[in-house]
């Protein structure tokens, strides 16, 4: 990212850039008539509205037709040069200063601006050190030159956040098209530093993976439930039916992931770590063989080579292994599903898309206001979908549910930075499928790793974590926790919407810290509390983007 679009740093002032400065500069076009106008269409000091007709380059400067629009007289067009770009039908508010000269607003800026002043600086408690600040362009004017570096004074309207509507005075060494989409960083002194192309696709691509996976997901607990219905049907083809087994492995239950091996392995085989877990199978092949060393390029690249999708994941399902073994990178949750849903589509004609697409309902429009960092993902209500045991309602889950591990790995990478300072956050969001008795349900997981920037003082950095839990338990309700740890100092918070389950939070209390203190921690406030917790704070804000830029 690169410093190229400034604002007063925080705690200091530079001169010429006091509230006022840049506005005048910025939202007023100087225009100059190629014929003096006649004091009688407009006086010197006197205002008139006008129209862009038309506006075309010329050798420097662009040369612009008016229509002025006077109380009392025709429309009058009248022919100006302008140091800057005006689109046909931008309307304006001008002002004569002298028979040549006039002085013009955008109607825009006259609206926008009313009753407000322009942003020189960035309050810190409304846009924090690393938070991304997106803007609309709405005026941009050349400075008069104070260096050989051309400066260009920017107003913009911010689109998002606590100061949504509020206009920045900027100042930066490239000229900015109006109507342009702006997104940058907040940097250490409340500077703003310009996202880079690549990083702009890369969150687009993001958000966009976030929006669709949101609007085709579901949980796990209907697909699951069908799964145990179907297994044990003995008509059905023999691939099938062990596809749907080895997707009922991953399943945990309550008493394993009370151990520390049993959540570390639930984790593990989640799905969120498919790709990393191909990428690892892939590098093993590559440098476990020994006898590549007499074999040509091409011969050791084509044995070396992971097989196709197709052939890899029926192998990985047969490797799935049950809690308590160590599993094969790749052999996971998701590579389970995958496979079960490439098996489902054999079953039907070619063109399975009608029968992969969730019937339409009021969730679509509600996904469209949700926002990167949801968490929990809230179930999905599939009121036309019923438990019935069809190919067809078990293929649409199959693929809903991998929408869903997809929507969680797009949410740990849209939240995941590094920050101007050096500093890092690393977010993972998953969800653990578990068999509560004949119940099924998911224990959703949100994992923070907050890094500080490295101090040539201190030879090793210590992370700062943040776990959060979100489940329903038939026996406990909805529930959340969130555990701390920092410096070997662990806090904790739980959250109940049922007034029993508070009272045996509170009961276990003293159990808890008790346990955590054999563990060498150092233990600090633990408190239960009814009703749900405040979203987790991002250093990251970002929102939906519904343009291409």
């Amino acid at each position: 990212m690169t410093p190229d679009l400034n604002l007063p740093p925080i705690t200091a002032n530079r001169p010429g850039t006091g509230a006022l400065a840049p506005t005048t500069t910025a939202s007023a076009v100087a225009l100059e008539l190629l014929r003096p106008i006649a004091a009688a269409t407009l006086a010197p000091g006197e205002s008139a509205q006008a129209e862009v007709v038309a506006s075309q380059p010329r050798s420097g400067p662009f040369e612009v037709l008016l229509r002025l629009a006077k109380a009392g007289l025709p429309p009058t067009d009248v022919s100006v040069l302008s140091r800057q770009p005006l689109e046909a039908g931008t309307g304006l508010t001008v002002q004569a200063v002298s028979p040549t000269r006039l002085l013009a607003v955008l109607d825009s800026l006259a609206t926008q601006g009313a009753g407000q002043t322009p942003l020189t600086k960035l309050d810190p408690q409304l846009f924090p050190q690393g938070s991304l600040v997106q803007a609309r362009i709405i005026n941009s004017q050349a400075l008069p030159a104070a260096s050989e570096q051309a400066r260009f004074a920017i107003l913009a309207k911010i689109l998002q956040g606590p100061a949504a509507g509020a206009v920045l005075s900027l100042d930066s060494s490239r000229a900015a098209t109006p109507g342009s989409l702006l997104t940058a960083q907040v940097g250490s002194q409340g500077e703003l530093r310009v996202t880079s192309v690549t990083e702009q696709v890369r969150q687009l691509d993001l958000l966009q993976g976030m929006r669709t996976t949101l609007q085709t997901q579901a949980s796990a607990e209907p697909l699951l439930r069908m799964l145990d219905k179907l297994a044990a049907l003995p008509d059905l083809p023999p691939l099938l039916q062990a596809g749907m087994r080895q997707v009922l492995t991953h399943v945990t239950t309550p008493e394993y992931l009370s151990t520390p091996a049993g959540v570390a392995q639930a984790v593990r085989q989640s799905g969120i770590f498919l790709e990393a877990g191909l990428a690892q199978l892939s590098q093993t092949l590559q440098t476990g063989s020994a006898s590549t060393a007499n074999q040509s390029p091409t011969e050791s690249m084509q044995q070396n080579l992971l097989p196709p999708l197709a052939r890899l994941l029926p192998l990985l399902s047969s490797l799935a292994t049950p809690p308590g073994a160590e599993p094969l990178p790749g052999a996971d949750f998701k590579a389970s599903l995958l496979n079960l849903l490439v098996t489902l589509q054999h079953q039907f004609p070619p063109d399975t898309s009608k029968f992969t697409a969730l019937p339409p309902g009021p969730w679509q429009a509600a996904a469209l206001t949700a926002r990167p960092g949801l968490f929990p993902l809230p179930s999905r209500a599939l009121q036309t979908l019923s438990d019935a045991p069809d190919l067809g309602s078990l293929l649409r889950l199959t693929a809903a549910l991998l929408a869903r591990i997809q929507h969680h790995q797009f949410q740990g990478l849209g939240q995941t930075q590094t920050f101007t300072d050096g500093s890092t956050q690393t977010v993972w969001q998953l969800e653990i499928p578990l068999r509560e008795g004949q119940q099924f349900t998911q224990v959703q997981m949100r994992i923070q790793r907050d890094q500080s920037a490295p101090d040539s003082r201190q030879t090793e950095q210590t992370p700062q974590w943040e776990i959060r839990l979100a489940f329903n338990l038939e026996s406990l309700g909805p529930m959340q926790s969130i555990a701390r740890l920092y410096k070997g100092r662990v806090s904790s918070e739980f959250w109940a919407e049922q007034s029993d389950t508070l009272q045996r939070i509170n009961a276990e209390m003293g159990r808890l810290r008790d346990r955590l203190l054999t563990r060498g921690l150092e233990v600090g406030e633990l408190s239960a509390h009814r009703g749900s917790p405040p979203a987790p704070q991002q250093a990251v804000q970002q929102r939906w983007i519904d343009e291409v830029t």
